[in-house]
């Protein structure tokens, strides 16, 4: 971690009041006894109800914390189980049943915190809004995994400013709370103002004001989440199961490369680029900032997956940049994904890439590109219930984030599930309609359906998008060949064995291109070519339905064995 500053503590004044209760009914939860008895008790012998007269209709309501101190004041908080003070782990998740409304019991809750609003006017300061809610985020899905999860920030950010009513956006991410607010700036003092509110009446929870001074580090952005975060857990009454993450420093600037690199969709080849400028940029700014090294490895990892780049010399990129993450912060989640991927991909060790996948969900159950790759560490060992359940969970999470719906309809494919593939390819392209991936998913997986004319029509539109990059130009030929168009097949693979003479080709993708044509033998050379260069496609080779032709083949499945995977 960083010495160049140790950040201020936060001064932060909380309300007393607690969570506040609506109704008789909701106060005799509370209390664990009647409505009747409630109000007898109020009567006489002056339980903190408060009354408000509106109109001609009287309401009342109550705090939560005032009536602990009246439990403790006439001596009936251990017949009743509640006293003052946090929530214990055991008496914590009864107190939520009572609470949370609407959420049956056993499913965790799901929240969504919607980019917290720069209420200064200065563009400058959007950036700092967005890293808050990032951080926010992270904290909260990570106090209480057994009982919450919270939707991400990709998909959260897609509501900024969207002038959409809380109940809509509610519906939209499928949650039952929602929390909004704003950040002001005064000379060098930051307030955060948050209120909290269930979807199902648009009632205001819990409302609350955190300020703290600016240090020179991006500290105080953590330091800010983790007190809200801590906040809004003991207003839904979550025990606190996970110890909090260690506190990490990292120059402004350095952070802001990092988030610049975060933001784009990073799965055009042209964005990861773009994103391995902003990673190293904030490398070089912050050299012991853990997060931009996680994120380089990750980008560098999916040039390597997806385009024409030696896949050896990217994924030990990976490795050792992961390994750097790591050792500067060793709960970094997306750290222990990186080690996943090589782990899967490079190493081809299966147990090594399920224990960091395992880690990475451990750390924070709400990451759900952590969920993504365990799902894929699930379809590599031959477990595809498990990888679709894990590829619900990551959606459920993360349902508006192009990096997760991308990942998403790729597995999908491999597990066969195509109309859920197929599903997700027409949600990506309705946010943009340009994704040369999701209309090459969209037309292999309507060609396993036969429905040929549309497999043509997206293949073709997603060569088109993507220029002739092979991996589309392959996908395109194996759609030829099964629709019956020979003769356009034969020649776009060997415009695509001609190019190998030229540069750099992936023989994963000519042998993808190749199998529907027939040739076995052909398909087997250009498969054990792509043993050769190490390609991390091949962990798939079993569960990619394009393959099965070769199933029965003696030499395919020696290169099976030799690539480990499970029988």
């Amino acid at each position: 971690m960083s010495s160049k500053g140790t950040p201020s503590k936060p001064s932060i004044a909380t309300p007393a009041s607690g969570m506040r209760l609506d109704s008789w009914k909701e106060i005799a939860t509370y209390l664990k006894r009647s409505p009747r008895t409630v109000s007898r008790w109020e009567r006489q012998e002056g339980l903190p109800v408060h009354r408000h007269l509106h109109r001609k209709k009287e309401t009342v309501y109550a705090f939560t914390e005032k009536i602990d101190a009246w439990l403790k004041s006439r001596g009936k908080e251990e017949s009743t189980g509640h006293g003052l003070g946090p929530p214990t782990s055991g008496l914590a998740p009864r107190l939520a049943e009572s609470f949370i409304q609407g959420v049956p019991v056993g499913r965790p809750i799901l929240i969504a915190v919607l980019p917290l609003r720069n209420l200064t006017g200065n563009p400058a300061k959007e950036t700092f809004a967005d890293a808050l809610t990032d951080e926010v985020i992270a904290e909260l899905g990570q106090l209480s995994p057994e009982r919450l999860r919270v939707i991400a920030f990709t998909s959260a950010a897609h509501y900024k400013n969207s002038g959409k009513s809380i109940q809509q956006i509610g519906k939209e991410l499928g949650v039952d709370y929602v929390v909004e607010g704003g950040v002001r700036w005064y000379g060098r003092r930051v307030r955060v103002t948050a209120r909290l509110i269930t979807v199902r009446d648009q009632a205001q929870v819990w409302a609350d004001s955190f300020e703290i001074q600016l240090p020179p580090l991006f500290a105080l952005q953590q330091g800010l989440a983790r007190e809200l975060a801590g906040t809004l857990s003991a207003k839904l009454r979550l025990p606190i199961t996970q110890k909090p993450r260690p506190e990490t420093t990292c120059i402004p600037a350095a952070h802001d490369a990092y988030l610049s690199g975060t933001r784009l969709f990073q799965h055009s080849e042209s964005e990861i680029k773009k994103s391995l400028d902003f990673f190293s940029r904030a490398i070089e700014l912050d050299p012991n900032c853990a997060p931009p090294y996680a994120e380089l490895a990750t980008a560098w990892f999916r040039l390597g997956f997806l385009y024409d780049y030696p896949p050896a010399a990217t994924l030990w990129v990976t490795r050792e940049l992961a390994e750097k993450a790591l050792a500067l912060d060793p709960e970094l989640v997306r750290g222990h994904a990186a080690m996943a991927a090589w782990h899967l991909y490079g190493a081809w060790n299966w147990s090594q890439a399920e224990a960091s996948s395992r880690r990475a969900v451990e750390l924070n159950p709400s990451d759900g590109r952590a969920r993504m790759d365990l799902a894929a560490c699930h379809l590599v060992l031959n477990r595809p219930d498990e990888a679709v359940e894990e590829l619900k969970q990551a959606l459920r999470l993360d349902p508006l984030s192009p990096v997760i719906g991308s990942g998403l309809v790729v597995l999908g494919f491999f597990a066969r599930s195509y109309d859920r593939a197929i599903e997700g390819c027409q949600k990506l392209l309705s946010h943009d309609a340009s994704s040369a991936l999701a209309h090459m998913i969209l037309g292999v997986c309507s060609a396993r359906k036969g429905d040929y004319a549309r497999a043509l029509t997206h293949c073709e539109k997603a060569g088109a998008l993507a220029r002739g990059q092979i991996v589309y130009t392959a996908a395109l030929c194996s759609v030829y060949a099964a629709a019956g168009r020979r003769s356009s097949a034969e020649r776009l693979l060997q415009e695509m064995v001609n190019l190998t003479k030229q540069q750099y080709v992936r023989y994963i993708f000519l042998a993808a291109a190749s199998v529907n044509l027939g040739n076995n033998e052909r398909t087997l050379e250009l498969l054990e070519k792509a043993y050769e260069q190490h390609d991390p496609l091949l962990v798939f080779l079993k569960a990619d339905p394009r393959f099965e032709p070769l199933s029965r083949s003696a030499r395919f499945r020696r290169l099976l064995d030799r690539i480990g995977l499970p029988s």
